[in-house]
């Protein structure tokens, strides 16, 4: 028997406006960037701490919904479908962003920036941790890989299931599962205080 993906409690809500947006309702639409506008902006943190470009983002993706609303899929995971259109959308330009820049400029840095995950650290410590080892822990998550960083940040700040991570990162459900694995063993290890422990 196989357990039902989790659903956030306005998904259900979420799927009738994205209904009523694709048949050119516009309060139905204003209503799902009300809804999403924030969540979708703090999930772009953890890519870059440009907040100009984020917003940019988010508001090309709205603008594009709007645009393709008659040709776009219906889902019932609406947030799951914004948020990995997001997330195409901002690495995408990211990538153009840092070609461009290598091209203009000499000696930058062509990494793609992640913040030190702050906001998604400090309600993970404050539901799994004491307050002093809350430095450790950001410490130890900003050493994470990219990948395990963002899963990390989708399971204990968004409270995604590993189908939905999984969906919205592209990957299987087993990768996801590696990928919280390794993140939680490399937390476990991390010196002095074995966050964990």
């Amino acid at each position: 028997m196989t357990k039902a993906p989790s659903i956030p409690s306005d998904e259900v809500l979420m799927a009738q406006l994205w209904v009523r947006f694709k048949a050119d309702d516009e309060e139905a639409f204003n209503r799902l960037i009300e809804a999403r506008y924030r969540l979708l902006f703090t999930y772009a943190t953890r890519f870059t701490k440009d907040r100009d470009l984020i917003k940019d983002c988010v508001q090309d993706l709205f603008l594009e919904l709007w645009n393709r609303r008659q040709v776009i899929a219906e889902t019932p995971y609406v947030t799951i479908y914004l948020i990995k259109a997001l997330r195409n959308n901002l690495l995408r330009k990211l990538r153009r962003e840092t070609l461009w820049r290598s091209t203009t400029e000499e000696g930058i840095e062509t990494d793609i920036p992640i913040t030190d995950g702050l906001t998604a650290e400090t309600e993970w410590i404050a539901e799994e941790m004491l307050l002093n080892r809350e430095q450790s822990l950001r410490q130890a998550v900003a050493q994470l890989p990219k990948r395990q960083q963002e899963v990390i940040f989708l399971k204990f700040y968004e409270g995604l299931s590993n189908d939905d991570i999984g969906q919205v990162m592209a990957v299987g459900k087993q990768t996801v599962a590696n990928f919280l694995y390794r993140a939680m063993s490399q937390l476990r290890s991390c010196p002095p205080t074995h966050i964990f422990s």
